[in-house]
This record gives C-alpha cells, sequence and structure tokens, in this order.
C-alpha cells in the first residue's frame, strides 16, 4: 500500500488529523483496561479449534502474543497515523498470514477489539456525551483503517503466493527436461576428461598448462551438476527428514563444507537443541554464510547465533557487508532472481522452500550494518516412540 492508496482509505473511512487527535487523548485514559482486552481476546481464541491450531507455540507463544498485541493497541491509539504506521500494520499482517490465520479469523478479533474499546470509551467518558462520541466514531474510522492495511497484506501475499507457485511450476517442467538432457552429456564429459588424464599421467607428459585446463573443465561440470541439483531441489517436494540433535555441530559442519576465508563467529549455546533435516540446515546455513562472504568479497565478518523462540529454534546470521538494497527485498526469494553476474537465483529459494518445509520461517531482518537473515524452525510433535523424527 503506498501513499496514495492511503490517503485514499483515510478519506473513505473519514479518518483525518482531529480523529487522531482524539485518540491521541483517549489513548493513556484507557492503558489499564487493555490487558483485560488482550486477555478476553485470547480466551476467544483458544474456545476455537481452527484459530487455537495458527498459534504452535503453546503457552510460550500465547504470552509473547499476547504483549504484541498490547503494544499494538497503544500504538493504534496513541500514533502517528502515518505511513512508518502503515508499515508497521503490514507487518503485523503478514505475520497473521504466516501463521495460516484465516482472514474471518482476524475479521472476527478486529470486530471483538472493536467491542471491547467502545466498552471501555464509554466507561472512560461516561459524564460527556461529545467526548464519548467522538472517541467512539475515531474508533470505528481507525479500525476500519487497520482492516484495510491488514486485508492488502493478504491480498499481496495470495498474489505473491500465486505467482510463485506458478515460476516454480514451470521451474519443475525445466528441471525435468535440464536434468535429463544435461546429466548424461556432464557424464560423458567427466569420464573423458578422467580417461584423458589417466592417459597423459600413462605417457608420463608434465605440462602444467593442459592440468591447469583438466582442472578448470572438472570445476565446470560441478559447477553445471550444482545447478542442475538446485533445479531439481527446488521442484521436489520432499518432506524433510527431521530429528532433535545439537545445533551447533551442524553449524560447524556447514562451516567446514564452505571451506570460507571470511572470519565466521558462531554464538551458539552447545546445549542448544534443533529438530531439522540436518542436510536441509546444511544447505540453509551453507548458502546464507556463503551470500555473506560474496557481499563482503571474502572480507569483514560473518555472525552466526542462535536461541530458543516461540516454541522453536531461531538463528540469526548477520554480515557488516553493504546490505540488501531497499528496492529488491521484496524478491529475494523468489526463484531465478539474482543480482549477480553469474548467479541463477536459486539459492534463497530454495533456502526458503526448505525453510517453509519444516514449518519455519525465514526473513530479511532490518539491519543499521549489513545483512541480517532470521531463521526459525519449529519443534517438531514428540513421536510415540520418543524421537522427533518427522
Amino acid at each position: 500500500m503506498d501513499a496514495d492508496q492511503f490517503e485514499g482509505i483515510r478519506r473513505y473511512v473519514g479518518f483525518d488529523a482531529r480523529a487522531s487527535e482524539v485518540l491521541s487523548e483517549l489513548a493513556p485514559l484507557v492503558s489499564g483496561d487493555l490487558p483485560a482486552l488482550v486477555d478476553e481476546f485470547y480466551s476467544a481464541i483458544e474456545q476455537d479449534p481452527d484459530a487455537r491450531r495458527a498459534i504452535t507455540g503453546g503457552p510460550e507463544q500465547v504470552a509473547r502474543l499476547k504483549l504484541t498485541l498490547s503494544d499494538w493497541l497503544g500504538s493504534a491509539l496513541a500514533g502517528p497515523h502515518d505511513l512508518d504506521w502503515v508499515a508497521a500494520r503490514k507487518r503485523i499482517g503478514l505475520v497473521h498470514v504466516r501463521v495460516g490465520l484465516q482472514q474471518r479469523f482476524m475479521l472476527t478479533a478486529m470486530n471483538r477489539v472493536r467491542t471491547g474499546l467502545v466498552r471501555t470509551i464509554q466507561r472512560v467518558y461516561a459524564d460527556d456525551a461529545e467526548r464519548r462520541s467522538a472517541a467512539e466514531r475515531a474508533v470505528h474510522q481507525l479500525l476500519d483503517l487497520e482492516l484495510a492495511v491488514m486485508l492488502d497484506s493478504y491480498h499481496e501475499y495470495l498474489s505473491s503466493s500465486i505467482r510463485a507457485h506458478e515460476r516454480l511450476a514451470t521451474i519443475g517442467q525445466l528441471a525435468a527436461s535440464v536434468g535429463h538432457e544435461l546429466r548424461n552429456p556432464l557424464g560423458i564429459i567427466e569420464s573423458s576428461l578422467f580417461l584423458a588424464r589417466q592417459a597423459v599421467k600413462k605417457l608420463g607428459i608434465e605440462d602444467p598448462t593442459l592440468d591447469k585446463h583438466h582442472q578448470r573443465i572438472q570445476k565446470q561440470v560441478g559447477h553445471c551438476s550444482t545447478i542442475i541439483e538446485s533445479l531439481m531441489d527446488l521442484a521436489r517436494d520432499r518432506p524433510p527428514r527431521r530429528r532433535r540433535q545439537p545445533l551447533l555441530p551442524l553449524i560447524h559442519k556447514a562451516l567446514e563444507d564452505l571451506s570460507l576465508a571470511t572470519a565466521v563467529e558462531v554464538d551458539v549455546d552447545a546445549s542448544l537443541l534443533i529438530d531439522v533435516d540436518a542436510d536441509d540446515l546444511g544447505h540453509v546455513l551453507g548458502n546464507l554464510i556463503a551470500n555473506a562472504s560474496e557481499a563482503m568479497d571474502g572480507g569483514g565478518t560473518v555472525t552466526v547465533r542462535a536461541g530458543r523462540r516461540q516454541g522453536g529454534t531461531e538463528l540469526f546470521v548477520q554480515d557488516n557487508g553493504p546490505g540488501v538494497p531497499l528496492e529488491i527485498r521484496d524478491r529475494i526469494f523468489d526463484a531465478l532472481f539474482t543480482t549477480k553476474a553469474r548467479g541463477t537465483g536459486l539459492g534463497l529459494a530454495l533456502c526458503h522452500r526448505i525453510v517453509v518445509a519444516h514449518g519455519g520461517e525465514l526473513e530479511l531482518r532490518p539491519s543499521e550494518v549489513g545483512a541480517c537473515f532470521r531463521v526459525w524452525f519449529p519443534d517438531a510433535p514428540a513421536a510415540s516412540d520418543g524421537s522427533a523424527d518427522g
């Protein structure tokens, strides 16, 4: 939603500077009632099985969501109701989408908030009919505005999901074709190269230039094979083989496989466990760390930290490079989108697919320096035999 759209909706619902002023005056008067309203809100969610299913993190997540809702209500009233406010509201809407909260629950929830606030206004301004009427009108206008912004988030997410699925379907067809047509030729090139090197060795020929060209061929064949595997992985729908295991060794293995010159600092407790497919996590971490290293031309420092959060394990991969330009941040997880001269646009798209297959979240976080990627993997439900394989 851009500035013109926002202004159009403001005019449509009648939300103006006076309404914002009325809400700012109301905010401190109702702040003491917000915790009870939040408790009532989540009590209603607990009573609805479908709505409750969207909350997978148990009491810890509910406690966090209550704080978020309380902050949302406070900031909704206090303002300022500008484009930064809209951006914050859109982020909340996207969280609703990611956790699978259906639109009907969001609409019902907003109505419950509306009823609670009006009830509070009637108590606060019980002896001032004029102020009560102005405050009720401003709250209705505000929540209509909130609904418009959040529904716009659902619309944007749905549109981008449709585009992503169409793109993946095309990639799937391409991958099958490319895999069939190129794997055999690449295999022949690789075996022929092996035979040629063996022949040169038997003839006793020592030619550094020839050996250098052989190594180049081998490297490029490997590069082509990696691209094909990435295409195939992106098109496959293989469920992750999850197992509860220590996180730190998985990070160390990913770093060993990369063999980077870039300094990598790891701030992870040795006792921290994670429910993941080890190979999948290695792919995600390897890609994020390698990208960070490339962004800093092999210099700088990459920091990997992790901890428990929201009923799962949360990781951050942060670098001190130039960061991701604002104009492409919404596209970095799109398949085939790349800004690299020799990039394929498959790395981050595959990472995103892997994390989503685990039921997790992958996002680019705002950062004052460099780029910061957040990855969250939820805990797997405990299996009957005590394992966490999924």
